[in-house]
């Protein structure tokens, strides 16, 4: 009986330890306005390199985002972080533009030309992480305001592209 029960009970203590080890990089999903696929990588302690490939407008993003994390001192737990960084992006964004009105009566018709436009942009982010070790999973809020250029000839600019994350620590 010792035989069947001790294997298990050595793999389930090492998962355990393992998870207790140093976060040194996650993957995972981010989930909001700009969502996508996200990967995380400390280069040193407590700053990391974030890597997040994103569809907005019908478009693909690639964002890279260099973060500062900060323990938040709480009494009741001490896995809660606070972080915050700067980065950029490049893609492409799709859009409809109106191209002419069709004559009818009742209702009208409209025709419309898709456009691909290329951007590239500045970001920026602040956020909230817990750090569930054990499991190994991080849970994360975050808001990524950031700044488009279209094409080189339009801009936009969002301020509360907010998100929840959930990454597997590995």
């Amino acid at each position: 009986m010792q035989r069947l029960i001790f294997p298990p009970l050595v793999l389930l203590a090492t998962t355990f330890c393992l998870g207790q080890a140093a976060y040194e990089q996650s993957a995972g999903v981010r989930l909001g306005h700009t969502s996508g696929i996200t990967f995380k990588k400390f280069l040193v302690e407590e700053e990391s390199l974030e890597i997040t490939m994103s569809g907005r407008k019908n478009g693909l993003q690639l964002t890279t985002m260099y973060l500062f994390h900060q323990p938040m001192e709480f009494s009741f737990n001490e896995n809660f972080y606070a972080f915050y960084g700067v980065g950029g992006h490049v893609g492409y964004e799709q859009y409809k533009k109106l191209s002419r009105v069709l004559r009818s009566v009742d209702p009208p018709t409209f025709e419309f030309e898709e456009r691909t436009f290329y951007v590239m942009g500045v970001d920026a982010m602040i956020g909230l992480e817990y750090r569930w070790l054990s499991v190994p999973v991080t849970i994360g809020f975050d808001i990524k305001p950031y700044f488009n250029f279209i094409d080189l000839r339009y801009t936009r600019a969002r301020f509360w592209d907010s998100a929840l994350t959930f990454k597997y620590v590995f």
